[in-house]
């Protein structure tokens, strides 16, 4: 296994070589001692899909073209725990007229290879990038636009969902990141598998304190 230094950059064509992947995957695994790769390669994916759909979901809800998100038009900045940090144009790249559908298309060459390296499901894999839509979008102010990029994506790709609760707005998971079954870990406030009422009563709680 080949280590990883802080800030090294990989073509974006890294995330479909199944040996890298795995390799990425299994020192996520270590960073959070679990040997379950449906677990760590889970938790790899949460933090790649989110840093990929990063910049697309920004440029949505800022109103302006979107950066090429073909794999061979980005880099990603890979962390020492094997988990993707961020990811930038490569040198040369240009905006993309038609990026949600070059993001659908590069999505369908990454998900069924970390699906075949971790053991985890294609459909699960796909909702964990609708939650992150949602969740980016949010974060710009603009829950709109994720609904529209997930659409305009769409294939396999769900809508991502949101609530409000005491005046604050959360994305209604469909999908869970497992890291309640990493050692030391517990569920996640929002995480989908709570009942409904105990998950609405904390997220409430948590907008209070916000």
């Amino acid at each position: 296994m080949v280590a990883v230094s802080a800030g090294t950059q990989v073509s974006g064509v890294a995330l479909t070589r199944t040996e890298w992947l795995a390799e990425r995957i299994a020192d996520m695994g270590i960073s959070w001692g679990t040997g379950n790769s449906r677990v760590s390669g889970t938790l790899w994916w949460c933090m790649a899909a989110s840093s990929l759909i990063d910049p697309i979901v920004t440029a949505y809800a800022q109103g302006r073209p979107a950066p090429d998100p073909a794999l061979e038009q980005v880099l990603c900045e890979i962390r020492p725990d094997g988990g993707v940090e961020r990811v930038l144009p490569a040198a040369g790249s240009h905006d993309e007229p038609k990026s949600a559908s070059v993001l659908r298309t590069s999505l369908e060459r990454i998900i069924p290879q970390v699906a075949e390296v971790s053991g985890a499901g294609e459909p699960s894999l796909w909702a964990i990038v609708a939650d992150a839509i949602g969740n980016r979008a949010i974060d710009a102010g603009a829950a709109d636009a994720g609904e529209r990029l997930a659409r305009e994506v769409a294939g396999r790709l769900p809508v991502p969902r949101f609530t409000d609760l005491a005046g604050r707005t959360f994305v209604r998971r469909i999908s869970c990141c497992l890291v309640y079954e990493a050692p030391g870990c517990q569920m996640c406030t929002s995480c989908p598998k709570r009942p409904a009422a105990e998950r609405d009563e904390a997220l409430t709680r948590l907008a209070a304190g916000s």
